[in-house]
């Protein structure tokens, strides 16, 4: 990756002022700007329910098919696998074809994969419907987050950041609550078939959306003299050098495990540990993903309203400690008595996880230029893939030996811990090198 600019002065590592505003695309009217993010943060619910329907009807398939714990773990691990895989070279895609057709073939190639789920009798098929399903969601994060740094102004970027993990989260707090309503209506082979049609509606209201209308075109030059001339490849240790990227994905790594329990095991927690029901599990997942929605969306409000500035876009070090607590939480789960309560604790933690998703990718992009703005977008992609590979795999391991969660939510908790304060210390060092 080259970056060049034709300023005196070289730009600082440090330096606050984002190099994602120093060229602006493209210019929209703030209803067709936030209609198009409202639009990308459906299209992540949508294929969020694609990906979290087998964790939904988890205890249906994994017993009609004879699937083990350890199993089922290395099914999350092909999923988190592909992710890997895939989350560098989509965003690549996306860059060259931009979101609207990204979007769409992300939306597309979900929905035909979950489809074919109703149709598998074997583990080794199931496997691989789970490593197609990665490949084809690597592109949802990177042409959803490059729509809104597209189309919203700085000012706004932190908002519709949260409202893109809340569009994620809202796919997870009613994918249960459809799906187990659908199996009980129809069986879980059908319940696959069923919710892919959702993808054929959302596409055709993208494809109107993104076509209406005409966007003018201009370079806007924020700071005199200095051009940015960015590769559109960059592999993921070019991308680790742009200031923020490196400690933003280790902020995502932090609270991974956190959203891996509530969001792929907490179905089998809750049969397990407290013997609810299949039919009344929706009625428990709902909370813990909304709430890691309300997180993301509540602090990237709070993260709006401190940047008043473009100059003031320092790592937000507040905000971010205060996620981390609630994140934290997560480790007081053993200690609570029935189903309501462990799940309330645990939407706590989700609370807190919404949050540090939504700060580490604004601050990540607010030093993102714009070429490179979907492969950064990846970077939280290959963050979070990488925790679930090999998090998902020890957490089966870890519950066929004790015969509990107790350990799983501990360690999930404390794992947020000494992430965060690398954060800390980076934006701190970085804010002192500044101030120098």
């Amino acid at each position: 990756m080259t970056i060049a600019t034709s300023s005196s002065a070289p730009r600082s590592r440090s330096t606050p002022l984002p190099n994602s505003d120093l060229q602006v695309l493209s210019t929209f009217t703030r209803v067709r700007a936030w209609t198009l993010t409202g639009l990308a943060t459906l299209a992540l619910a949508i294929t969020l329910i694609h990906r979290q329907v087998l964790a939904a009807l988890a205890v249906s398939v994994t017993t009609a098919l004879g699937i083990s714990d350890v199993q089922y773990g290395w099914l999350s691990s092909g999923l988190a696998g592909a992710f890997l895989i895939g989350s560098l070279p989509g965003a690549r895609l996306v860059q060259k074809t931009g979101p609207k057709v990204g979007l769409a073939l992300t939306v597309a190639l979900t929905s035909i994969v979950i489809g074919l789920h109703s149709v598998v009798y074997t583990y080794s098929a199931l496997l691989c419907l789970r490593i197609g399903m990665g490949l084809a969601a690597s592109t949802a994060m990177p042409a959803a987050t490059q729509t809104v740094h597209r189309v919203l102004p700085f000012k706004d970027r932190s908002r519709g950041i949260g409202l893109m993990y809340l569009g994620n989260s809202m796919g997870s707090a009613f994918c249960p609550l459809l799906a187990v309503t659908v199996e009980s209506r129809v069986g879980w082979r059908s319940a696959f078939s069923w919710i892919a049609l959702m993808g054929v509606l959302w596409i055709i209201a993208w494809i109107i959306a993104a076509s209406i209308g005409k966007t003018s075109q201009k370079q806007v030059d924020l700071e005199p003299g200095a051009v940015v001339l960015v590769a559109a490849r960059a592999s993921a240790l070019e991308l680790a050098r742009i200031p923020g990227v490196l400690r933003g994905s280790l902020l995502v790594a932090a609270a991974a495990p956190v959203t891996l329990v509530m969001l792929i095991w907490a179905a089998k927690y809750l049969v397990t540990e407290h013997h609810v029901p299949q039919r009344d599990l929706g009625l428990y997942l709902w909370a813990p993903a909304l709430m890691f929605g309300l997180g993301s969306l509540m602090y990237g409000e709070l993260r709006a309203r401190s940047t008043k500035t473009r100059a003031s876009a320092r790592p937000p070090k507040g905000l971010v400690a205060q996620a981390a607590c609630l994140c934290m939480t997560m480790t007081l789960v053993p200690l609570m008595y029935g189903p309501g309560a462990c799940v309330l604790v645990a939407s706590v933690a989700m609370l807190g996880a919404g949050g540090l998703y939504t700060l580490a990718t604004s601050d990540m992009l607010a030093h993102t230029p714009r070429p490179l703005v979907a492969s950064t977008a990846g970077m939280t992609t290959f963050a979070q893939s990488l925790v679930y590979i090999i998090a998902s795999p020890i957490f089966g391991k870890c519950v066929q030996v004790s015969g509990n969660y107790h350990w799983v939510m501990i360690s999930a908790g404390l794992w947020v811990l000494p992430w965060t304060l690398l954060w800390l210390v980076d934006a701190s060092l970085l804010r002192n090198q500044s101030a120098h």
